[in-house]
């Protein structure tokens, strides 16, 4: 058989340029089949999605770098905490500004007005909504920067709660679109010269990866050593310095009526314990019934609280809430640390949402989730 009959059925060489065959790869041309004229239109459909996609992730991930970064360049407004938080020392380190700290907003009580304090002065220039700080100390990443570490805003009620209290969910302290919002306080009560609410509930979103607002409360769903581990929150309101509050109770809240079978433990209504709806009495049993460990410290209706509130996702349109009691003179923060106890799941109260995707136990999916 001669060498001419093995070349006779191989293609023609195609001389065209290397740019003109590699046009012909890729985009319909004169004399295409049916199948590959589809095999090119996929193929061209494919790339056009992966570069729309790679943009869409681009931008993505600048918004989380530039949320990030903004978060940052708000702590340099921090008020100056004592250099170095010692439970031994809490006790006897309550400030004289918290002395007689008038409750409610009674311009009639006789009590004398408050003064905003220095650290306060140029967020107020930033923003008059802002009426305090909140920190977690210690609690930190990997950089040494603290997850819990913001202003507290606090919207003027006008008539609509849910107007007021929704102004910042998804705006940043100067007012602009800002995906993880800012934290911020019932607006119900103000916080003024004249006084505060008995118990001041405190909203942040949980933003999963992303890690910014308050999202690491979830953390406190890992069991009971990192209640003992962080057990206290720093929050001023803008008349106070150095301001300590210890953690009383963690629990999952249910948002709506119809989430469970009994009448819910609506906490972020109890501001006051001045009426036998939203008494003291109340509020603190159901605290105490819900949360997920116990300790031992002494609660009155003369202390002041403060109810931080943000989403819990192992359950649609549940709340996770730590609340927290400041520390008086007569708290004795190590013996508090050292009462701490995992409470077991048979003796804690879970709503009927909850139980019917986890049973009565508790969960925890991790911070991210």
């Amino acid at each position: 058989m001669s060498m001419a009959n093995e070349v006779n059925n191989l293609p023609e060489q195609d001389d065209t340029n290397f740019f003109v065959r590699f046009l012909k790869y890729f985009i319909p041309w004169k004399g295409d089949g049916a199948s590959e004229i589809i095999r090119k239109i996929v193929f061209a459909f494919s790339i056009v999605l992966f570069v729309l996609s790679l943009n869409e992730l681009t931008d993505f991930l600048k918004t989380d770098q530039a949320e990030l970064n903004y978060a940052q360049n708000i702590v340099k407004y921090e008020p100056d905490w004592d250099d170095e938080l010692n439970l031994d020392d809490v006790s006897a380190d309550i400030s004289d500004s918290s002395a007689d700290v008038p409750k409610g907003n009674d311009s009639e009580s006789g009590s004398k007005e408050r003064k905003v304090q220095a650290w306060a002065n140029e967020l107020l220039q930033r923003n008059s909504d802002v009426v305090g700080w909140i920190k977690i100390p210690g609690f930190c990443n990997d950089n040494g920067d603290e997850f819990i570490n913001f202003p507290v805003l606090q919207r003027e009620y006008k008539g609509s709660i849910d107007e007021a209290n929704n102004y910042y969910l998804t705006r940043n302290i100067d007012g602009y679109y800002y995906e993880s919002g800012s934290i911020f306080a019932d607006c119900l009560i103000p916080i003024n010269e004249k006084g505060q609410a008995d118990n001041i509930v405190i909203y942040g979103h949980h933003m999963r990866r992303l890690g910014t607002s308050f999202t690491h409360l979830a953390e406190y769903k890992s069991g009971v050593d990192i209640v003992k581990k962080y057990p206290v929150i720093q929050f001023n309101t803008i008349y106070e310095n150095n301001q300590k509050y210890v953690i009383i109770g963690c629990f999952v809240a249910a948002a709506d009526d119809s989430q469970d079978d009994i009448e819910i433990f609506d906490y972020w209504r109890y501001r006051n314990f001045d009426d036998d709806k939203y008494s003291f009495d109340k509020w603190i049993a159901n605290v105490r019934k819900q949360s997920w460990y116990s300790c031992d410290v002494e609660c009155t209706a003369d202390d002041d609280y403060i109810t931080l509130s943000t989403c819990s996702n192992e359950v649609a349109e549940m709340r996770w809430v730590i609340v927290a009691k400041k520390v008086t003179a007569a708290d004795n923060l190590d013996l508090i640390v050292k009462s701490y106890k995992e409470r077991p799941d048979s003796e804690i109260y879970f709503p009927r949402v909850w139980r019917n995707v986890w049973g009565n136990n508790k969960k925890y999916l991790g911070w991210s989730y």
